[in-house]
């Protein structure tokens, strides 16, 4: 029953409109500057992820290649060890040395906005990069009520007026 409620809940907010989201994560502001939640702000699952930086693709380089790791890292397994030994290395690497990886960050970095900017538009425009396997209204993913939900219709808010609930 939890996955179930989980793969449901997921579907949902996945339906959920940038808007949508800004006033539930107003709300929630509110709530907890009130003192009367701890819940944090939602995450957009729809939202384009945002690119990786330069040190990062560096990182995902030498990780991927078993001659740099053994290059780079030695012997050393621990992972925060391994850590200062990649930031060295890339402190000591020329600008020559680390242009690849700067160039190819910016250019995710370009794509990333204009996707952004598209999301935010309401659009994903045709040749995009933005990953959308779930749409409001999606005919893959009709939101089914369950019997719980249908009874817990809408729930009042601490003025006393009553929030409809969003899946309807």
């Amino acid at each position: 029953m939890k996955e179930a409620r989980e793969k449901e809940h997921e579907a949902y907010m996945r339906t959920l409109t940038p808007d949508d989201i800004k006033r539930e994560n107003m709300f929630r502001a509110a709530q907890r500057k009130a003192g009367k939640s701890r819940k944090s702000n939602i995450k957009d699952p729809n939202a384009p992820k945002k690119p990786l930086s330069a040190y990062f693709m560096f990182l995902q380089r030498i990780r991927a290649n078993p001659r740099l790791v053994a290059d780079i890292f030695g012997d050393e397994t621990e992972t925060t060890k391994q850590s200062v030994l990649a930031a060295a290395k890339w402190r000591s690497m020329t600008d020559a040395e680390r242009q690849p990886f700067l160039a190819q960050a910016e250019q995710e970095k370009m794509e990333y906005e204009s996707a952004r900017r598209l999301y935010e538009e309401g659009t994903t425009g045709f040749g995009s990069s933005i990953n959308f396997s779930i749409l409001p209204g999606s005919p893959h993913f009709p939101i089914v009520k369950t019997e719980s939900e249908s009874e817990s219709e809408g729930f009042m808010t601490d003025d006393g007026s009553e929030r409809p609930s969003r899946s309807s």
